[in-house]
């Protein structure tokens, strides 16, 4: 297939599009830059449909976003350009154009004890309000949203996961907190893309959870990575979430029941556990 990817240049953007390539589809390339800023409505919209024209694509995978937590709390039209705005203007082209859209979205749409199924979303701060909104627009012309959270070795310049902050902290002796309240079900770069590349060969359409098999809460999760790669746990300090005097406020439990996904796509869901064996082996 012909395969548009927004936001090519981001942590999941690059693992994706090397994927994508590696499974002989043709991916086309969207970065936010200084030729595409996606600074206002127009701007947006004019880029957008260039790229729609020019690419002709079969898909299109939506992964541009505002993602900080906290900068969406104070400055809520960016949130809701990015969020809400960029996936309307997509799916009104992919509506036009026919192809199909996939829409990435967020665990932190949930809120209260998990695992959680699709119906059962309860945003507290405003990114996860405007990715809620942003998905509604894909689902509208029967596009696919995926709500996930990943983690994985960054290729991308500038930019890191939580597991590459866990890491760099490890290998450099410096201590971190970590959460031992705030629990998630977040898959690996690598699964994940396989995840999203198995939806578009499908066209897969709808809303579903796409996490691992089971949970853990982040202080769980870090101390398994330390472990896997023999770094030393005692630099992580267990801490609740109320410690950190975060800007906006955060869900406690975003993990997912995945099994719509699973069922639909014909998809096994890996372990946190199989997850964390497969990303070390890029950190070590």
């Amino acid at each position: 297939m012909k395969v548009l990817v927004f936001g090519a240049s981001g942590l999941l953007g690059t693992v994706l599009c090397q994927r994508l390539a590696a499974g002989g589809h043709d991916v086309l390339r969207f970065a936010r830059d200084a030729d595409n800023p996606c600074r206002n409505e127009a701007g947006i919209t004019q880029s957008f449909t260039r790229a729609m024209q020019h690419g002709g694509p079969d898909c299109v995978i939506n992964l541009i976003a505002a993602t900080n937590v906290d900068q969406c709390e104070e400055d809520m039209g960016h949130a809701a350009l990015l969020n809400c705005f960029v996936p309307q203007v997509l799916s009104q082209l992919c509506q036009t154009r026919k192809s199909h859209l996939i829409q990435i979205s967020s665990d932190q749409v949930y809120d209260g004890a998990g695992p959680h199924r699709e119906d059962k979303t309860r945003p507290i701060n405003v990114y996860a309000l405007t990715k809620l909104v942003g998905e509604y627009a894909a689902l509208q012309t029967g596009g696919c949203v995926l709500r996930t959270n990943f983690f994985g070795r960054s290729q991308t310049p500038g930019r890191s996961s939580l597991s590459d902050w866990l890491v760099q902290g490890g290998r450099g002796g410096t201590p971190r907190n970590v959460f031992d309240d705030v629990w998630f079900s977040p898959l690996g770069l690598n699964s994940l893309s396989s995840a999203i590349i198995r939806a578009l060969e499908i066209r897969l359409a709808g809303l579903y959870n796409l996490g691992a098999a089971n949970g853990i809460s982040k202080a769980g999760f870090a101390q398994a990575l330390f472990a896997r790669l023999g770094l030393d746990t005692t630099l992580l300090n267990p801490v609740s979430v109320t410690s950190a005097a975060l800007g906006a406020p955060r869900p406690n439990d975003m993990r997912m029941d995945a099994s719509r996904f699973a069922s639909a796509a014909a998809f096994v869901l890996p372990t946190i556990e199989e997850e964390i064996n497969h990303e070390a082996t890029d950190y070590l």
